[in-house]
């Protein structure tokens, strides 16, 4: 590249479908801000995605390909970040995709001010389908300075703030390599996003929020999100457990410490719903009720089970934390079946 990069966006690659990483480094290549830098990571994807990655960097200099063993998710994101050059940086998944004037406008709201990070928002993108989530409650191009950006980490918790990606945002660079922010590489599933943003947001002095739609999250029902996987679940609780640390450290550990445990309980309720009693965990129902019951012994859960912190949690969740907490097992696994079966049908008529 002849001009330094303004922003360097970061794509961790392992086992994308073709159309779907063909899709995310096209919109790349067709931002609107052409002073990009593009790291595509091949995190040691056992198919023919890093081939990909190579023929696209033959077709456009600004292409970056690093091959490297299977770190996961948090590995490659990290080496991209070391390995990148931009003034601020961005985390696009492989098989998600941007707007094409998604890295422009973040970029240009940094004239301003040189921000540490600037937020924007996401959608859901179906085959034909497309959901816009809600941000009603932000501000379009609000400042965050100082002791305001607790409010990120805050948000960071809230399980319908819509914010705790660690995707839809640009970060400065330098900001992040001096104050060696990186992700947990012992999270390699679950939260390590949210575990990510409590540390980047405990360190930032200035956000900037924009109310632009810039980010296709792409439903893939091959996704390890989509099936059941125990030692996901048992990651997911390892990174709150990180999160919980993070907040012992910080001085508005009282507030964040509520959201915590709220936030603990959609986990909670995920691993029984989607995850022990799901019908794609093949065990059989006395053997989910086992592990489940393993799973519960833990003891921030038991402590989130005796405090119901409910901060915005719909009804249904609200019972089927009444459901958990009292050990009502067959209830709980009637209403994984009800609920896979809704969301089979939910996913059909979106695509």
């Amino acid at each position: 590249m002849t001009n330094k990069a303004k922003v360097s966006v970061v794509v961790p690659v392992y086992k994308v479908p073709t159309q779907f990483l063909n899709n995310c480094i096209n919109s790349l290549l067709n931002q609107t801000l052409k002073e990009i830098e593009i790291i595509l990571v091949d995190d040691g994807s056992p198919d023919n995605c890093g081939q990909i990655c190579d023929e696209f960097a033959l077709k456009d200099k600004r292409i970056k390909v690093i091959h490297q063993k299977n770190k996961g998710l948090s590995g490659a994101r990290n080496t991209g970040v070391r390995n990148s050059t931009g003034e601020y940086v961005m985390l696009l998944d492989g098989d998600d995709f941007l707007e094409p004037f998604s890295c422009e406008v973040l970029y240009e709201s940094t004239k301003k001010r040189k921000y540490d990070i600037v937020d924007a928002c996401a959608m859901k993108q179906f085959k034909d389908k497309i959901v816009k989530f809600d941000y009603s409650k932000f501000i379009d191009k609000k400042e965050y300075l100082d002791d305001e950006v607790k409010f990120w980490q805050e948000e960071m918790l809230d399980f319908n703030g819509n914010v705790s990606s660690a995707n839809v945002k640009i970060m400065r660079r330098e900001f992040l390599i001096e104050n060696n922010i990186y992700h947990n590489e012992d999270l390699k599933f679950g939260v390590e996003g949210i575990e990510f943003g409590i540390r980047l947001y405990e360190k930032a002095k200035s956000v900037l929020f924009l109310k632009e739609y810039i980010y296709h999250y792409v439903y893939n029902d091959k996704s390890i999100t989509e099936t059941f996987n125990e030692e996901n679940i048992k990651l997911t609780l390892k990174g709150l457990k990180e999160i919980k640390k993070t907040i012992k450290k910080s001085d508005n550990k009282e507030k964040l410490y509520i959201m915590f445990y709220n936030r603990l309980l959609y986990a909670i309720n995920t691993a029984a719903i989607s995850g022990y009693f799901s019908p794609t965990n093949e065990d059989k129902y006395k053997v989910k009720k086992a592990k489940y019951k393993n799973y519960l012994n833990d003891s921030d859960i038991k402590l989130a089970l005796d405090k119901l912190y409910f901060l915005d949690m719909s009804f249904t969740r609200k019972l089927t934390i009444y459901f958990i907490k009292f050990r009502f097992f067959y209830l709980i696994n009637l209403i994984a079946k009800l609920r896979y079966f809704q969301k089979q049908r939910t996913m059909k008529g979106a695509s």
